[in-house]
Parts: structure tokens; C-alpha cells; sequence
């Protein structure tokens, strides 16, 4: 008599099972992103989607690489994303000059930049009139790059400057002998180094006072959906976290590998940059002060803005 009582228990929860078991799980609130390239800046991106983070707040990140960080700046303020990736200069012109735009977040606070050259250049002075790859004519990298090539004895004139907006580009022209030296971030630079090519000079060394990338939020989408745009920050902030401790280095060069293509040997080489020694990720995904100032004064001395009024910067997005 009980038995029976039990089976018919089980048979009536059968269809409440049947249903919770092919009821749709919670969607996952889209953010569109707009960044550059697949490179190692982008690595909290590769842990945040790897590790379930992004799931774990709630969001699908869906990221477009658009080429350069000024495509990545005008689609956000033309509405086609949400978020975009930015360099902090350009995000300060494009602010200043009215772009529907505010820097939410730091990215990457130091430069992980290198200018690797041919295997025939030794010294800056060999590349008098040859052929260098940077990003673009103002950016405040190739700006930085012009005053260390001052600071050498040599004008920047004597070098020919030619532009790519993405480090991949500019790994594929030094590598195919169309330029004798490239601005390569990681892990391309140390790749371009297991092929012989030779660094000229570590911007992050050198250009210590200036910051690199930075967050991008349009104000409307913000305005709209403030638990998504924390929700987004939080997932990066714990990426971040989690890349910096050591007991995740194997599985950390793992997923940096797979991000950006490339071999393990470099992956491994821009782990230990990274984490031992430059640290160019910014916890909590603070937005350093100091580097803002600095880079609106850069700014208005070359007479690209004018002082600005307000404040350009919106923390209140930021994990606490």
C-alpha cells in the first residue's frame, strides 16, 4: 500500500520535473563591445569568458574587434555598441570634441608596448631613412615614440612613419620585411623576438606617466541599464584578480594562447611580464587621476582639446 502511495507521488511530479527541465534558463543580458584587436590587453576578456564570468553576472559580452581604437570610439557614440575600448588619448579628444561618450573604467594603466625592429637594426640610428609601423600619426603612442627618438639625437623626420591601427597588422608588415620596425604589444613583440628581431626600447619602461586603454559607457545605454554596465565591470575586475594570482599561471597562459593564436612559449614570456614585473592592469578597474591629467595636459599643449570644464570620467559603474 505505501509503495503504490510513492509511485503515484512520483508519476503526479513527473510533468513539474519535465516542465523545470525544459523551462529556458534566464537569459543572459547582451553587451555589445567594441575593442581592437585579440591581443594580451584583451586577456581579462579571454579569463571572463572562459572561467564563466560574464554568465556569473548575468551578461553575454559580445565583442567585436573593429581594427583601431578610433572605429571601436565613433561606433559607440553612433549607437552600434555599448561599451568600447579605447586608448585614454583618444577617448579624451573624442569627449572633448562632443562625442556622446564617458570613461567608466581603466583598462590597462601602463604601456604594453615595444618597438621591435630588423634584424639588421641594432641602434635607432639605423633606421634613418627606413620605414617604421605605429597606430596612428597623433596617437599619443607614436607621440611618445617620437620623443624618445629625440631624446636619441635623431629627428623623426629621418625615419618614414607609416600607420596601423592593430597590433597584428603591424606584427604581419615587420615580419613580411614592408616596414624595418614595428610598435607590437604582447605576446607579438616577444614572438617577433623568438624570430630575431631586436628591441629598440619598452615604452612601458619609458613612458611610465601616461595610461594606455580605458572604458568607454554611451550615457543613454548607461542610464538604462546600470546593473548590466556593473555587471560587465565586476565580471572583468574578477578576471583580473584572478590573472594575477600565481597558482592560475599555467591555466592563464592557456587561455592567452587561445585568445590570441599564438604559440604557449610566448604566452608564457607576457604571463610573467605581466604579473612579475610591468602589471598594466588596472584592479578594480580604477581610473587613475594622475593619468588623466596628465594625458588632457599632453593633449592641450599639442592643441589637440581645450582645457576641460567637467569632468570626463564616471566612476559610480566601478566594482567596490
Amino acid at each position: 500500500m505505501r509503495l503504490n502511495w510513492v509511485v503515484s507521488i512520483v508519476i503526479a511530479a513527473l510533468p513539474v520535473l519535465a516542465f523545470a527541465q525544459s523551462a529556458p534558463a534566464q537569459a543572459l543580458k547582451k553587451v555589445r563591445v567594441g575593442n581592437v584587436a585579440p591581443i594580451a590587453t584583451d586577456w581579462p576578456h579571454f579569463v571572463a569568458n572562459e572561467k564563466g564570468l560574464y554568465r556569473r553576472e548575468g551578461i553575454d559580452a559580445e565583442i567585436t574587434y573593429v581594427g583601431n581604437v578610433a572605429n571601436t570610439v565613433q561606433q559607440l557614440a553612433g549607437g552600434s555598441f555599448d561599451v568600447a575600448v579605447s586608448t585614454f588619448d583618444t577617448a579624451l579628444r573624442a569627449i572633448a570634441r562632443g562625442a556622446d561618450a564617458v570613461m567608466i573604467g581603466g583598462g590597462v594603466i601602463k604601456y604594453p608596448y615595444s618597438v621591435m625592429s630588423a634584424k639588421n637594426v641594432d641602434k635607432v640610428a639605423d633606421l634613418k631613412g627606413k620605414r617604421i609601423v605605429l597606430p596612428f600619426n597623433r596617437d599619443l603612442l607614436t607621440i611618445v615614440w617620437n620623443r624618445w627618438v629625440t631624446e636619441q639625437g635623431m629627428k623623426p623626420a629621418d625615419i618614414d612613419q607609416v600607420y596601423d591601427g592593430a597590433t597584428p597588422n603591424r606584427f604581419a608588415a615587420l615580419t613580411s620585411g614592408t616596414v624595418q620596425a614595428a610598435l607590437l604589444g604582447q605576446p607579438f613583440d616577444f614572438k617577433a623576438q623568438e624570430q630575431g628581431y631586436k628591441k629598440l626600447v619598452d615604452l612601458g619602461a619609458y613612458a611610465k606617466d601616461y595610461g594606455f586603454l580605458v572604458f568607454l559607457g554611451r550615457p543613454q545605454w548607461l542610464k538604462a541599464n546600470p546593473d548590466a554596465a556593473k555587471a560587465y565591470l565586476r565580471a572583468l575586475s574578477a578576471a583580473i584578480d584572478w590573472i594575477y594570482d600565481p597558482k592560475n599561471r599555467d591555466e592563464a597562459i592557456a587561455i592567452l594562447a587561445k585568445g590570441t593564436k599564438l604559440d604557449t612559449t610566448s604566452a608564457a614570456l607576457t604571463y610573467d611580464y605581466y604579473v612579475k614585473d610591468l602589471q598594466p592592469f588596472s584592479r578594480k578597474l580604477a581610473v587613475p587621476q594622475a593619468i588623466v591629467d596628465g594625458t588632457v595636459k599632453t593633449l592641450v599643449e599639442l592643441g589637440d582639446i581645450k582645457q576641460p570644464t567637467k569632468s570626463m570620467v564616471d566612476t559610480s559603474y566601478l566594482p567596490k
